[in-house]
Protein backbone atom coordinates (compact mmCIF):
# COMPACT_ATOMS: atom_id res chain seq x y z
CA UNK A 1 0.00 0.00 0.00
CA UNK A 2 2.73 2.59 1.07
CA UNK A 3 4.85 1.44 -2.66
CA UNK A 4 1.07 2.57 -4.25
CA UNK A 5 0.74 5.57 -2.39
CA UNK A 6 4.52 6.81 -3.20
CA UNK A 7 3.97 6.18 -6.77
CA UNK A 8 0.44 7.81 -6.81
CA UNK A 9 2.17 10.90 -5.40
CA UNK A 10 4.93 10.69 -8.12
CA UNK A 11 2.33 10.56 -10.90
CA UNK A 12 0.90 13.44 -9.05
CA UNK A 13 3.86 15.61 -9.30
CA UNK A 14 5.22 14.56 -12.35
CA UNK A 15 1.56 15.83 -13.51
CA UNK A 16 1.95 18.86 -11.67
CA UNK A 17 5.76 19.55 -13.26
CA UNK A 18 3.78 19.40 -16.80
CA UNK A 19 0.93 21.30 -16.00
CA UNK A 20 3.78 24.16 -14.62
CA UNK A 21 5.91 23.93 -17.85
CA UNK A 22 2.89 24.16 -20.21
CA UNK A 23 1.16 27.04 -18.44
CA UNK A 24 4.77 28.58 -18.70
CA UNK A 25 4.91 28.15 -21.99
CA UNK A 26 1.37 29.05 -23.23
CA UNK A 27 1.29 32.70 -20.46
CA UNK A 28 5.14 33.42 -20.67
CA UNK A 29 5.89 35.81 -17.37
CA UNK A 30 5.18 39.35 -18.47
CA UNK A 31 3.09 38.28 -20.80
CA UNK A 32 -0.63 40.26 -21.80
CA UNK A 33 -2.18 36.67 -20.52
CA UNK A 34 0.28 36.26 -17.81
CA UNK A 35 0.04 39.45 -16.58
CA UNK A 36 -4.23 39.72 -16.82
CA UNK A 37 -4.30 36.47 -14.98
CA UNK A 38 -1.71 37.88 -12.15
CA UNK A 39 -3.77 40.75 -11.36
CA UNK A 40 -7.62 39.08 -11.86
CA UNK A 41 -7.58 38.89 -8.05
CA UNK A 42 -9.33 35.71 -8.32
CA UNK A 43 -8.81 32.50 -6.21
CA UNK A 44 -9.56 30.42 -9.45
CA UNK A 45 -5.92 31.20 -11.19
CA UNK A 46 -4.58 28.00 -11.73
CA UNK A 47 -8.12 27.08 -13.46
CA UNK A 48 -7.97 30.67 -16.08
CA UNK A 49 -3.95 29.37 -16.62
CA UNK A 50 -5.25 25.98 -17.81
CA UNK A 51 -8.02 26.80 -20.08
CA UNK A 52 -5.14 29.82 -21.73
CA UNK A 53 -2.65 26.33 -21.43
CA UNK A 54 -5.32 24.02 -23.48
CA UNK A 55 -5.87 27.17 -26.03
CA UNK A 56 -1.66 27.36 -26.32
CA UNK A 57 -1.69 23.67 -27.35
CA UNK A 58 -4.46 23.57 -29.75
CA UNK A 59 -2.10 26.50 -31.42
CA UNK A 60 1.01 24.40 -31.40
CA UNK A 61 -0.75 21.39 -33.11
CA UNK A 62 -1.58 23.45 -35.64
CA UNK A 63 1.67 24.83 -35.96
CA UNK A 64 3.04 21.09 -36.35
CA UNK A 65 5.28 20.45 -39.73
CA UNK A 66 3.13 17.40 -40.77
CA UNK A 67 -1.22 17.82 -41.02
CA UNK A 68 -1.99 14.03 -40.92
CA UNK A 69 0.05 14.39 -37.13
CA UNK A 70 -1.88 17.32 -36.69
CA UNK A 71 -5.17 16.24 -37.17
CA UNK A 72 -5.09 13.30 -35.24
CA UNK A 73 -4.00 15.20 -32.89
CA UNK A 74 -6.83 17.15 -32.75
CA UNK A 75 -9.37 14.17 -33.40
CA UNK A 76 -7.73 12.64 -29.77
CA UNK A 77 -8.30 15.87 -28.11
CA UNK A 78 -11.75 15.67 -29.33
CA UNK A 79 -12.23 12.53 -27.29
CA UNK A 80 -10.43 13.68 -24.49
CA UNK A 81 -13.20 16.69 -23.82
CA UNK A 82 -15.35 13.69 -23.79
CA UNK A 83 -13.60 12.25 -21.26
CA UNK A 84 -13.37 15.65 -19.19
CA UNK A 85 -17.34 16.42 -19.62
CA UNK A 86 -17.84 12.14 -18.12
CA UNK A 87 -15.14 13.18 -15.50
CA UNK A 88 -12.35 10.70 -16.41
CA UNK A 89 -9.75 13.01 -18.39
CA UNK A 90 -6.30 11.50 -19.24
CA UNK A 91 -4.46 13.95 -20.02
CA UNK A 92 -2.65 16.17 -17.14
CA UNK A 93 -4.02 19.49 -18.50
CA UNK A 94 -7.12 17.88 -19.07
CA UNK A 95 -7.04 16.90 -15.59
CA UNK A 96 -6.42 21.15 -14.47
CA UNK A 97 -9.31 21.83 -16.14
CA UNK A 98 -11.62 19.01 -14.50
CA UNK A 99 -12.68 22.26 -12.31
CA UNK A 100 -15.38 23.26 -14.91
CA UNK A 101 -16.90 20.57 -14.76
CA UNK A 102 -20.07 21.31 -13.17
CA UNK A 103 -19.54 24.85 -12.58
CA UNK A 104 -22.27 27.39 -13.07
CA UNK A 105 -22.95 28.80 -16.73
CA UNK A 106 -19.82 26.80 -17.22
CA UNK A 107 -20.47 25.48 -21.00
CA UNK A 108 -17.64 22.72 -21.44
CA UNK A 109 -18.86 22.40 -25.63
CA UNK A 110 -17.29 25.78 -25.27
CA UNK A 111 -13.53 23.59 -25.47
CA UNK A 112 -14.91 22.50 -29.16
CA UNK A 113 -15.13 25.28 -29.93
CA UNK A 114 -11.76 25.93 -29.67
CA UNK A 115 -10.78 22.59 -31.78
CA UNK A 116 -12.92 23.66 -34.22
CA UNK A 117 -11.21 27.33 -34.95
CA UNK A 118 -7.75 24.81 -34.81
CA UNK A 119 -9.30 22.92 -37.84
CA UNK A 120 -10.08 26.10 -39.84
CA UNK A 121 -6.26 27.09 -39.07
CA UNK A 122 -4.97 23.90 -40.00
CA UNK A 123 -7.30 23.85 -43.27
CA UNK A 124 -6.07 27.48 -44.01
CA UNK A 125 -9.69 28.19 -44.85
CA UNK A 126 -10.11 31.95 -46.18
CA UNK A 127 -13.17 33.92 -44.95
CA UNK A 128 -15.19 36.08 -47.35
CA UNK A 129 -16.59 38.43 -44.70
CA UNK A 130 -16.32 39.90 -41.83
CA UNK A 131 -19.00 38.39 -40.87
CA UNK A 132 -17.31 35.49 -41.34
CA UNK A 133 -14.72 36.45 -39.86
CA UNK A 134 -16.43 36.80 -36.43
CA UNK A 135 -17.70 33.68 -36.36
CA UNK A 136 -14.13 32.29 -36.56
CA UNK A 137 -13.02 34.84 -33.80
CA UNK A 138 -15.32 33.39 -31.35
CA UNK A 139 -14.24 29.91 -31.53
CA UNK A 140 -10.79 30.59 -31.56
CA UNK A 141 -10.96 33.16 -28.64
CA UNK A 142 -14.18 34.26 -27.81
CA UNK A 143 -14.94 30.44 -26.33
CA UNK A 144 -12.08 30.38 -24.23
CA UNK A 145 -13.01 34.00 -22.89
CA UNK A 146 -16.37 33.26 -21.96
CA UNK A 147 -15.58 29.97 -20.12
CA UNK A 148 -12.99 32.31 -17.88
CA UNK A 149 -15.78 35.25 -17.53
CA UNK A 150 -18.13 32.34 -16.34
CA UNK A 151 -15.28 31.19 -14.02
CA UNK A 152 -15.04 34.57 -12.30
CA UNK A 153 -18.43 35.10 -12.00
CA UNK A 154 -18.16 32.46 -9.50
CA UNK A 155 -21.42 30.72 -8.22
CA UNK A 156 -23.99 33.74 -9.36
CA UNK A 157 -25.09 33.03 -12.94
CA UNK A 158 -23.06 35.14 -16.14
CA UNK A 159 -25.42 38.21 -17.10
CA UNK A 160 -25.66 38.94 -20.72
CA UNK A 161 -23.48 41.99 -19.77
CA UNK A 162 -20.51 39.96 -19.17
CA UNK A 163 -21.40 37.34 -22.30
CA UNK A 164 -20.92 40.27 -24.66
CA UNK A 165 -17.96 41.18 -22.82
CA UNK A 166 -16.29 38.24 -23.17
CA UNK A 167 -17.44 37.50 -27.10
CA UNK A 168 -15.66 41.21 -27.35
CA UNK A 169 -12.70 40.83 -26.09
CA UNK A 170 -12.11 37.22 -27.52
CA UNK A 171 -12.61 38.93 -30.81
CA UNK A 172 -10.48 42.02 -30.61
CA UNK A 173 -7.79 39.87 -28.88
CA UNK A 174 -7.34 37.29 -31.87
CA UNK A 175 -7.85 40.50 -34.62
CA UNK A 176 -5.03 42.33 -32.64
CA UNK A 177 -2.96 38.69 -32.79
CA UNK A 178 -3.99 38.81 -36.85
CA UNK A 179 -2.56 41.97 -37.44
CA UNK A 180 0.75 41.41 -35.63
CA UNK A 181 1.78 37.97 -36.85
CA UNK A 182 0.20 38.85 -40.28
CA UNK A 183 3.70 38.09 -42.23
CA UNK A 184 4.31 35.00 -40.23
CA UNK A 185 0.52 33.42 -41.29
CA UNK A 186 0.44 34.75 -44.71
CA UNK A 187 3.54 32.77 -45.16
CA UNK A 188 2.23 29.31 -43.44
CA UNK A 189 -0.61 30.01 -46.08
CA UNK A 190 -3.25 31.62 -43.60
CA UNK A 191 -5.08 34.77 -44.74
CA UNK A 192 -7.25 36.14 -42.12
CA UNK A 193 -8.34 39.19 -43.76
CA UNK A 194 -12.13 38.91 -45.54
CA UNK A 195 -11.68 38.57 -49.04
CA UNK A 196 -14.63 41.09 -49.96
CA UNK A 197 -13.12 43.79 -47.94
CA UNK A 198 -9.95 42.88 -49.85
CA UNK A 199 -11.84 43.54 -52.99
CA UNK A 200 -13.76 46.54 -51.93
CA UNK A 201 -9.89 47.69 -51.24
CA UNK A 202 -9.05 47.49 -54.71
CA UNK A 203 -6.02 44.64 -52.97
CA UNK A 204 -5.19 41.57 -54.82
CA UNK A 205 -5.28 38.50 -51.87
CA UNK A 206 -2.33 36.66 -53.68
CA UNK A 207 0.06 40.21 -53.16
CA UNK A 208 0.04 39.33 -49.52
CA UNK A 209 2.74 36.21 -50.31
CA UNK A 210 4.92 39.37 -51.35
CA UNK A 211 7.78 40.40 -48.72
CA UNK A 212 7.99 42.53 -47.10
CA UNK A 213 4.24 43.67 -47.42
CA UNK A 214 3.26 45.88 -50.53
CA UNK A 215 2.96 49.51 -49.40
CA UNK A 216 -0.14 49.37 -50.63
CA UNK A 217 -1.51 47.04 -48.11
CA UNK A 218 -0.77 49.45 -45.48
CA UNK A 219 -4.31 51.75 -45.30
CA UNK A 220 -6.16 48.78 -45.59
CA UNK A 221 -4.27 47.40 -42.10
CA UNK A 222 -3.84 50.34 -40.73
CA UNK A 223 -7.83 50.57 -40.65
CA UNK A 224 -8.49 47.83 -39.10
CA UNK A 225 -6.05 47.97 -36.62
CA UNK A 226 -7.65 51.49 -35.46
CA UNK A 227 -10.77 49.40 -35.63
CA UNK A 228 -9.99 46.84 -33.05
CA UNK A 229 -7.34 50.11 -30.70
CA UNK A 230 -10.77 51.22 -30.70
CA UNK A 231 -12.46 48.07 -29.82
CA UNK A 232 -10.11 46.96 -26.92
CA UNK A 233 -10.30 50.68 -25.46
CA UNK A 234 -14.24 51.13 -25.17
CA UNK A 235 -14.40 47.03 -23.55
CA UNK A 236 -14.89 48.83 -20.06
CA UNK A 237 -18.22 50.50 -21.16
CA UNK A 238 -19.41 46.71 -22.43
CA UNK A 239 -19.44 46.32 -18.30
CA UNK A 240 -22.62 48.22 -16.80
CA UNK A 241 -21.70 48.50 -12.90
CA UNK A 242 -18.88 48.53 -10.99
CA UNK A 243 -19.50 45.17 -9.25
CA UNK A 244 -18.78 43.58 -12.92
CA UNK A 245 -15.87 45.76 -13.84
CA UNK A 246 -14.56 44.05 -10.60
CA UNK A 247 -15.37 40.35 -11.41
CA UNK A 248 -14.08 41.07 -14.63
CA UNK A 249 -11.02 43.17 -14.10
CA UNK A 250 -8.95 40.29 -15.48
CA UNK A 251 -10.12 40.65 -19.02
CA UNK A 252 -10.06 44.93 -18.26
CA UNK A 253 -6.40 44.48 -17.57
CA UNK A 254 -6.26 41.97 -20.90
CA UNK A 255 -7.64 44.70 -23.19
CA UNK A 256 -5.93 47.28 -21.81
CA UNK A 257 -2.32 45.55 -22.66
CA UNK A 258 -3.29 43.71 -25.66
CA UNK A 259 -4.42 47.85 -26.88
CA UNK A 260 -0.46 48.57 -25.43
CA UNK A 261 0.73 45.94 -27.78
CA UNK A 262 -1.27 46.57 -30.51
CA UNK A 263 -0.05 49.91 -30.74
CA UNK A 264 3.69 49.40 -30.46
CA UNK A 265 4.48 46.57 -32.55
CA UNK A 266 4.50 47.52 -36.38
CA UNK A 267 2.05 45.86 -39.08
CA UNK A 268 5.16 43.67 -40.14
CA UNK A 269 5.85 42.35 -36.58
CA UNK A 270 6.53 38.54 -36.93
CA UNK A 271 6.66 38.25 -33.36
CA UNK A 272 5.19 38.69 -29.72
CA UNK A 273 6.61 41.10 -27.28
CA UNK A 274 8.31 39.11 -24.19
CA UNK A 275 8.51 39.43 -20.90
CA UNK A 276 12.49 40.19 -21.75
CA UNK A 277 11.56 42.51 -24.18
CA UNK A 278 11.66 46.39 -23.24
CA UNK A 279 9.34 47.56 -21.87
CA UNK A 280 8.26 44.87 -19.45
CA UNK A 281 8.22 47.24 -16.11
CA UNK A 282 5.94 49.48 -18.26
CA UNK A 283 3.66 46.22 -19.10
CA UNK A 284 3.71 45.46 -15.31
CA UNK A 285 2.96 48.77 -13.93
CA UNK A 286 -0.47 49.51 -16.58
CA UNK A 287 -2.01 46.07 -15.24
CA UNK A 288 -1.35 46.77 -12.12
CA UNK A 289 -2.81 50.34 -12.34
CA UNK A 290 -5.87 49.51 -14.68
CA UNK A 291 -6.32 46.19 -12.25
CA UNK A 292 -6.52 48.99 -9.19
CA UNK A 293 -8.76 51.45 -11.10
CA UNK A 294 -11.22 48.17 -11.19
CA UNK A 295 -10.94 46.72 -8.06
Amino acid sequence: MQVATMTDRGSASASAANITMTVREAIPPGSPRHLAVLFSGSPQRPLLEAVYAFEAELRRIVASESHEAAHARLQWWRGELDRLAAGRPNHPLAVALLPLRGRRDVELGLLHELLVAADLDLSRLTYLSWQELEAYLFRAAGAAQTLIAAVLAGDRPLTPAEREFARRLGAALRQSEILIDIERDVRRGRLYAPLQALETAGIDPASFAARPLDPAHRPFLADWQARVGRELAALPEALDSKALRAAQRHGLVLATLQERCLERRPLQATRRLTSSEPGSFSRVWTAWRTALRYA
